[in-house]
C-alpha cells in the first residue's frame, strides 16, 4: 500500500507543530532561568536574542495549529466577558523577560472598569504577537492601551519605532502582501489576527484591525476593535 494513502499529512503537520512548539517551550524556560543566573552583560544580551527569536518561532508554531483546528476541526470562538485591563496585564507578563531584557519603557492605559467580550486565548494571540512584533522594532518605548468608542472595544500597541513599511498601511494589511523569501516574513502573525478578529461579532457588526503610523510615540501603531 502506499504510504501516502495511510498517512494524513495535515495531521502529521500538526502533531509536528505541537511536538516542536512543547520543546520550544523547554528552550524559552531554559534561556529564562540562565538569563536570571548569568550577570555578565554581554552574554545577557545573547540570551535576550536567543529568547525573542525563540519565542517567535514558538508563537508561529501556535498561529499554525490554532489555523490547522480552525480549518480541520472546526474551532470556534469562546466567548465571554473578562477585565481588559486584567487581560492586558496578563499580556504584558508573557512579554516581561524579553521587555525588562531589552531596558524597553511600557506604558499601560485602560481603565479598570472596562470589560469586555471575546475569546481570551485567542486574543491573547493577537495582542501577544503585537507586542512580540513592536519589540522588534522599538527604540525603547512601547504604549498598549484601551478604551470603548462608538460600540467597539478599541486596543491599541503603540511604539517609537520607524512604523509599519508603505505596503502594510492604507488597506495593504487586509489583502495581505504575499510572502518575502528574502525578509523572511510570512504575513503569518498578521494572518492569524484578522482571522481572529473577524471571528467576534455582534449583530451586524464585526472585528477588524487597523496599521497606522503615528499615534503618541509615533512609530507603528496596531489598532484592534472588537464589537
Amino acid at each position: 500500500m502506499n504510504i501516502g494513502e495511510e498517512l494524513d499529512f495535515s495531521s502529521i503537520l500538526a502533531s509536528t507543530i505541537h511536538d516542536m512548539k512543547n520543546s520550544l517551550g523547554i528552550v524559552l524556560n531554559s534561556l529564562e532561568d540562565l538569563h536570571m543566573e548569568i550577570n555578565n552583560s554581554m552574554s545577557s544580551e545573547k540570551i535576550s536574542k536567543l529568547q525573542y527569536e525563540a519565542k517567535r518561532v514558538n508563537n508561529n508554531l501556535i498561529q499554525l495549529l490554532t489555523l490547522y483546528k480552525m480549518e480541520n476541526t472546526g474551532l470556534k470562538v469562546n466567548i465571554s466577558d473578562y477585565s481588559v485591563s486584567d487581560f492586558l496585564e496578563d499580556c504584558m507578563l508573557q512579554e516581561k523577560p524579553i521587555l525588562d531584557s531589552r531596558n524597553i519603557d511600557v506604558t499601560l492605559d485602560c481603565a479598570p472598569d472596562i470589560w469586555w467580550y471575546f475569546d481570551r486565548n485567542l486574543m491573547q494571540g493577537v495582542v501577544g504577537n503585537a507586542i512580540n512584533n513592536a519589540i522588534r522594532y522599538t527604540k525603547g518605548k512601547l504604549r498598549i492601551s484601551a478604551e470603548k468608542n462608538d460600540g467597539y472595544l478599541v486596543i491599541r500597541i503603540n511604539d517609537n519605532g520607524e512604523g509599519f513599511p508603505e505596503s502594510m498601511l492604507d488597506g495593504n494589511a487586509k489583502k495581505g502582501h504575499g510572502v518575502s523569501f528574502t525578509s523572511g516574513h510570512t504575513g503569518l502573525g498578521l494572518y492569524f489576527s484578522h482571522l481572529v478578529v473577524n471571528q467576534h461579532k455582534n449583530k451586524d457588526k464585526k472585528g477588524c484591525i487597523e496599521l497606522v503610523n503615528g499615534g503618541e510615540l509615533g512609530g507603528g501603531n496596531f489598532t484592534v476593535y472588537l464589537p
